[in-house]
């Protein structure tokens, strides 16, 4: 399984099959990696290459005061990032550091595994670069799984290879999935979603999951996080990184999902649970 194999031999295994897709200097991939994953480990400094894409993207949605804001996050959001040449080094890093933790905890963690083993579909939310998605689909061989991604991008190829390799279907929005009632996986991805409440609504109204597996770090700074969220079905409500978290549980239990208790450090990801009494 993907998430049995060590990271060195995963990282000469994905960075051959990346450059057939997309061209790079591995060399230059290994070290922006390498120093990526020191800095998430809170072991090293952010490499000047990441340093640069996180100013860039925190330029275009610095927070000017009220009621300002509204109009500058229309208009300066700049979404390029996610399509830098390099950009995938984050998303291989944020698998080694998080994801490939996080799916572990799924097999490993027996109250976990009892609840998903029998879902019939799968909607990994932001899939990356599809390795989070193809280790779901290698433990529910028997559910259709789904990826989701920006479509157009260059992460987007890499996982339309991956998806036809290891039997997951690619898709850029939701609304094209044809299951419901099944397990959402968000792993470090309500982050990037300037208008995450009504995206989360958006989620439970057309999908209706029955679980709902998510890691979220709202409080933290990185590429293609925001410093503020907006409610636009609450009149253009904005919640700060420190309040969001709180208003999106709520949503959450609204919706009638409840926590389930599990012995993950820190309690994430989180697993919610449909309460359908």
């Amino acid at each position: 399984m993907l998430i049995d194999i060590k990271p060195k031999e995963a990282l000469n295994n994905f960075l051959q099959i990346y450059n057939t897709i997309n061209p790079i200097s591995k060399d230059l991939a290994k070290e922006l990696i390498k120093t990526a994953i020191a800095y998430y480990s809170k072991n090293g400094k952010i490499s000047s290459y990441h340093k640069h894409l996180e100013e860039q993207w925190y330029k275009s949605i610095c927070s000017p005061t009220f009621p300002s804001l509204n109009q500058y996050y229309l208009d300066n959001i700049d979404y390029t990032v996610y399509d830098d040449k390099y950009y995938f080094t984050d998303l291989w890093t944020c698998w080694i550091v998080y994801s490939r933790n996080y799916i572990k905890s799924i097999i490993k963690k027996q109250e976990i595994y009892n609840l998903l083993k029998d879902v019939k579909s799968v909607v990994d939310l932001g899939c990356g670069i599809g390795y989070t998605t193809a280790a779901l689909k290698e433990i529910f061989n028997n559910a259709d799984v789904f990826g989701t991604n920006l479509e157009g991008t260059k992460q987007y190829l890499f996982c339309k290879e991956m998806g036809r390799k290891y039997n997951f279907k690619l898709l850029s929005d939701i609304k094209e999935i044809n299951s419901k009632e099944g397990l959402v996986i968000a792993f470090e991805y309500f982050e990037h979603i300037q208008n995450v409440i009504d995206h989360l609504i958006e989620i439970l109204n057309f999908y209706q999951p029955t679980y709902l597996y998510i890691a979220n770090s709202f409080n933290t700074r990185s590429i293609g996080h925001f410093e503020w969220y907006k409610h636009y079905h609450q009149n253009n409500l904005f919640y700060s990184q420190k309040k969001i978290s709180k208003q999106f549980n709520k949503i959450l239990r609204l919706a009638g999902y409840q926590t389930v208790k599990t012995t993950n450090w820190n309690n994430k990801p989180i697993l919610w649970h449909k309460n359908n009494n």
